[in-house]
């Protein structure tokens, strides 16, 4: 899904196509490197944020990492975005989000964009347990991919950047 086309941005497909298959992993393909759009299309809903310059193969790792419910953005772009989230953190919400210790390392490591079988061997789990470890951090988080969870974590003061 393209950030910028004719008719329908694409913001307003992807919560159009959502809405109606909730079940769709959707990769935002694009050139645009703005930390705005990318915000937008992972608010959106997006599982992923590809840029168009990316050979063949990466962006075939990106839809492959999408469906194993991870979030690829470009490494470039975090730095911007970590910053433009830590910024509007209202730090008062961190009471509200109860984790439990594993959920919090397993959200560590995907703040610092680790994938789920990185995951699985650093914490001496296996991935079907990290998999469900991260249902249940999306539940309590509100958000529906690794990224919007993360960003979430960030705005509730459940993490910091010191975390990443």
């Amino acid at each position: 899904m393209d950030v910028h086309m004719p008719v329908m941005d694409g913001p307003t497909t992807v919560k159009v196509v959502l809405a109606r298959f909730p079940e769709t992993k959707i990769v935002a393909w694009t050139v645009s490197d703005s930390s705005d759009d990318l915000l937008r299309m992972m608010q959106a809903g997006c599982a992923g944020y590809v840029l168009k310059d990316v050979g063949p193969t990466e962006l075939q790792h990106a839809l492959l990492a999408a469906l194993r419910s991870e979030s690829p953005v470009p490494r470039r772009m975090i730095p911007e975005v970590l910053r433009r989230v830590s910024e509007s953190v209202p730090l008062s919400q961190a009471a509200s989000v109860a984790l439990t210790s594993r959920e919090m390392q397993v959200l560590r490591g995907v703040a610092k964009g680790h994938t789920t079988k990185r995951l699985a061997k650093d914490l001496g789990l296996r991935s079907p347990s990290i998999e469900s470890h991260l249902r249940n951090i999306f539940k309590k988080l509100g958000a529906s991919n690794r990224g919007e969870a993360v960003s979430a974590a960030l705005r509730a003061g459940v993490i910091s950047l010191s975390d990443l």
